[in-house]
């Protein structure tokens, strides 16, 4: 790692736990200054203090050392130990947490307080068999600000018969309209259509509906193979995101298969201009849907400001409120093949700003060692966790050159990552797109040389004078 790259990299983590500083080569290592008075040099570890391979020393207002010398075995390590002596301990993020993806570990167990369905009732509605049961229930989530057609959406899925398994979480009953297609109701929160759909409203607790949702299907009592879930007009959906990812009974029955973003084409710039939330509703997305482009043509502003808050997410127009709904929640089963696609077929690798909220996309032609990407994961979670509000893209790994692995992750929590069977296009190399606030624009970049470097440099073998593993140049 070069003097230069290493300076970045630092003055880059500096600007992202929001410490006041510089750095300035010196003889003896890399000064890191900050404007309240703290001092701490930084060396590269010599053969002789190996597996160290960072030394860190708290400088006192004398020039001579504050405490012993600190170690680090890689980047990651030294990033954390800088960042507690400087006192930016809760700057950044929060620890990572990698959450599975999906599949009950027990036997599910049934509710003695419900009967079971009659004969007669399971021939007239298909209950689920063992191996849907065993399987994760994909998740959908839709949202979009107020006014952009969240409940029209939502009432063509429930009026068309592909959904005919398909549970849907709304707010309030009342915004749907669903009085001509109720078929029976078995509680007052919950509602049976004649499609076959259900439509539950959250009561209070999102967690709680899908956990009682999933207990009534294996009670036999409902029967669904996939859920939607609507949110309201000024959600903010990143939490949603994080509750479907971090509790762990909800992470092992059910995945997260994707966003919908609903965007209004005649209020739409206006309101990305001027609400946080319908940013972050944008900023989330797996795909979007513009919609009222009967009334007008969406503007160039406007596909430019939702092409700067997510380059990676394809876009879908709207007339009369009608729109494709197995490309918008993808039926077929090739989800993961068309979502790698889709991870690749971005523009260009420039920052793009719109408000706060700005995307980072990060190319590598090299292989990256399986190590180098679970360091990078946590870097990510400790240091900028709070501030990305979406990572998704394709990795070439060393060790499994011919199988991408598509990451993705909401804040600190990232999904384990899905090995495909095969790239989707020619091209194969990692391309990552962040989408996140006030992120220095080189720092993933940066982060990413630097701990490659340093698992490449661990995994050499020990002979003298053998040459490191070249890396390729990051566009």
């Amino acid at each position: 790692m070069t003097e230069t790259a290493l300076r970045g990299l630092i003055t880059d983590s500096l600007l992202l736990w929001g410490v006041w500083g510089r750095c300035v080569w010196t003889n003896d290592g890399l000064l890191v200054s900050t404007v309240l008075g703290r001092r701490v040099l930084v060396r590269r570890g010599s053969e002789v203090e190996r597996p160290a391979r960072w030394i860190m020393q708290v400088v006192a207002e004398n020039g001579g050392a504050a405490c012993p010398d600190r170690s680090a075995g890689s980047i990651v390590g030294l990033l954390g130990a800088l960042r507690k002596v400087l006192g930016a301990v809760r700057a950044g993020g929060r620890s990572l947490r990698v959450v599975p993806s999906g599949g009950p570990t027990a036997p599910l167990q049934h509710r003695g307080a419900q009967a079971p369905r009659s004969e007669a009732e399971k021939s007239d509605d298909p209950a689920c068999s063992p191996e849907e049961l065993a399987e994760a229930t994909p998740v959908s989530v839709v949202t979009g600000f107020l006014g952009s057609g969240k409940t029209t959406l939502i009432q063509k899925v429930l009026q068309d018969p592909r959904f005919a398994r398909t549970a849907v979480i709304v707010n309030e009953f009342g915004e749907i309209g669903l009085d001509h297609d109720v078929l029976a109701s078995s509680s007052d929160a919950l509602i049976r259509l004649s499609t076959g759909c259900l439509c539950c409203a959250v009561r209070s607790d999102l967690i709680e509906t899908l956990l009682d949702l999933h207990r009534r299907r294996a009670d036999g009592e409902v029967d669904f193979e996939r859920i939607i879930i609507e949110t309201s007009g000024l959600a903010d959906p990143v939490p949603i995101l994080q509750s479907l990812l971090t509790d762990k009974a909800v992470a092992t029955l059910f995945n997260l298969d994707g966003v919908l973003t609903l965007v209004d084409a005649l209020h739409g710039s206006a309101t990305i201009a001027t609400h946080v939330e319908a940013r972050r509703q944008v900023a989330v997305a797996d795909r979007i849907l513009v919609t009222k482009t009967d009334v007008t043509a969406p503007s160039a502003a406007l596909l430019d400001d939702l092409r700067a808050l997510n380059p990676n997410a394809p876009h879908a127009f709207a007339v009369h409120g009608a729109a494709t709904l197995d490309w918008l929640f993808e039926l077929d089963a090739s989800r993961n093949a068309r979502r790698a696609a889709e991870t690749l077929i971005v523009g260009d690798s420039a920052p793009r700003h719109t408000g706060a909220h700005e995307s980072i996309v990060l190319t590598s032609a090299s292989p990256i060692p399986a190590l180098a990407l679970t360091l990078l994961l946590q870097a990510l979670a400790d240091h900028a966790g709070d501030r990305l509000l979406r990572v998704k893209g394709l990795v070439l790994v060393a060790e499994m050159p011919d199988r991408p692995a598509l990451v993705h992750g909401v804040q600190h929590v990232f999904a384990a990552p899905e090995w495909l069977e095969a790239w989707p296009s020619p091209e194969q190399h990692t391309r990552i797109v962040f989408i996140g606030t006030s992120i220095p624009r080189r720092w993933p970049v940066r982060l990413l040389e630097a701990i490659t470097e340093d698992v490449l440099d661990a995994q050499r073998p020990a002979l003298t004078g053998t040459p490191r593993r070249a890396i390729a140049p990051l566009p």
